[in-house]
């Protein structure tokens, strides 16, 4: 899954890329602290919100919404023109509300976090990525390990059933199971992989795509290497725990940034 959603953002971004000249790249000189300071703010309302259980479980609906309807859209209009990407989008968003399996939210997720993550990654340029990869994985260590503020939010999330991420089952066959299971089944038969730690490299590497093709994809190997060395470090666990897997992941992106650029 992980692998696909990289894959097609690629696909995004690369038939993207030339749509956009006019679209000011975003540089590391244009973030200020003032950007940092809304990041904060933003943050500090989800976990607030996250605590109102009621109004949660709203909010956290309708932004999955969003975020499926206009990745779906964003992928869908890479090759079909208007209006057949808005209505392949809804029916996407719909299948996604009606058929509660794993495998529809799954492949939902991917939809969204590709299209959004391509077109996010065309207008930043790579030494963008590399300050967003390197500051977030330091508050991913600080909220799941310091403050436990997104253990909290994603348990919030759980409770709702507006996962932000892949649901990940324990065996194929799992895939068909309802995504109220999941909710009394974390940590045994499903685990969760956030949002972020899927899109921040989908940003990264779809960034490249104005550089390099091949550099990209060198990075996109790279990637699945932090995959997996997530995973080992997630199961070597004597105990399982929610972990944060955006630093391994990010390490090992910018490991592959350099090596491809000293090969390309």
């Amino acid at each position: 899954m992980f692998g696909l959603t990289l894959a097609l953002g690629l696909f995004v971004a690369s038939q993207n890329i030339n749509l956009i000249p006019d679209i000011e790249i975003v540089q590391p000189s244009m973030i200020t602290a003032g950007d940092l300071m809304w990041f904060i703010i933003i943050f500090a309302g989800i976990w607030l919100i996250s605590r109102i259980r009621l109004l949660a479980s709203w909010l956290f609906w309708i932004f999955i919404s969003l975020l499926i309807f206009s990745g779906s859209q964003i992928v869908i209009a890479s090759i079909a023109p208007f209006p057949a990407d808005i209505i392949v989008s809804l029916l996407v968003l719909v299948a996604f509300l009606v058929f509660r399996k794993v495998i529809v939210h799954d492949a939902a997720m991917i939809l969204a976090v590709a299209g959004l993550g391509a077109a996010l990654g065309v207008i930043i340029t790579p030494s963008v990525g590399i300050l967003v990869l390197i500051l977030l994985s330091f508050y991913d260590i600080i909220a799941v390990y310091k403050t436990k503020h997104m253990v909290h939010m994603v348990e919030s999330m759980i409770r709702s059933g507006a996962v932000f991420g892949f649901i990940i089952p324990s065996s194929s066959e799992l895939f068909l199971a309802s995504r109220r299971e999941v909710k009394s089944r974390i940590g045994t038969d499903f685990t969760i992989l956030g949002s972020g730690d899927i899109g921040l490299p989908v940003i990264f590497v779809s960034s490249l795509i104005r550089q390099s093709l091949p550099e990209a994809i060198i990075v996109a190997c790279f990637v699945m290497l932090g995959l997996l060395l997530t995973h080992v470090l997630f199961v070597s666990q004597s105990e399982r725990r929610p972990m944060a897997a955006l630093p391994p992941i990010a390490t090992m992106t910018l490991i592959g940034y350099a090596v491809a650029l000293a090969v390309i």
